[in-house]
């Protein structure tokens, strides 16, 4: 059985860049089951939220295979919200979301990620929703990571240290999370 991971990018060029590197970690120890697809997004300067969807659904939809999300920061947030305005589907077997900012946290109120908090009952038919946080992480603060945690309480939740927002220290997590995912699959 083949594999497709989708990966949505964070805000910003530097972001890019350091997403790279995953990718190229990811491709080079998961094997040719996977497939790897990095659309770029639109100003990543300057990101709009519908815009970024357009390409998030565009890309999904061009996948057959058993899809494995990844959203960095930013592409993170699109993820969630996307979910709670549209069913998962069946085709979607996990997210690994890291870095990800709340956008209701009072000193980050950008309502246009922002998501409804009981929107995300949605996502109820995904078990396999993982979580990463580095107590590290200089962008998104700890506050932030606990409010999801309490608002999807059947999430993974992968707390690190050490691991700054690129997560380039969590790859090795991710490797394994995302070989779980797959072999959870094959067991189905």
């Amino acid at each position: 059985m083949s594999y497709e991971i989708l990966f949505i990018q964070g805000a910003g060029n530097v972001s890019t860049s350091q997403e790279q590197v995953i990718i190229d970690a990811l491709r080079n120890n998961l094997g040719d089951k996977f497939t790897i697809t990095y659309p770029p997004m639109p100003d990543t300067e300057h990101p709009a939220f519908l815009d970024w969807e357009a390409v998030l659904e565009t890309s999904l939809n061009s996948l057959s295979g058993k899809v494995i999300l990844l959203g960095h920061s930013l592409g993170g947030s699109i993820i969630l919200k996307y979910f709670t305005r549209q069913p998962v589907p069946d085709k979607v077997i996990g997210m690994i979301l890291f870095g990800v900012p709340y956008w209701k946290d009072q000193n980050w109120d950008v309502s246009e990620y922002a998501i409804e908090d009981d929107l995300l009952s949605k996502l109820s038919t995904l078990d396999n929703i993982y979580f990463y946080h580095s107590v590290d992480d200089e962008v998104i603060p700890n506050h932030q990571f606990k409010s999801y945690r309490k608002l999807i309480p059947r999430g993974h939740w992968r707390v690190l240290s050490g691991v700054d927002h690129s997560y380039h220290g969590a790859i090795p997590d991710m490797i394994n999370d995302i070989q779980d995912l797959a072999d959870d699959t094959k067991e189905k």
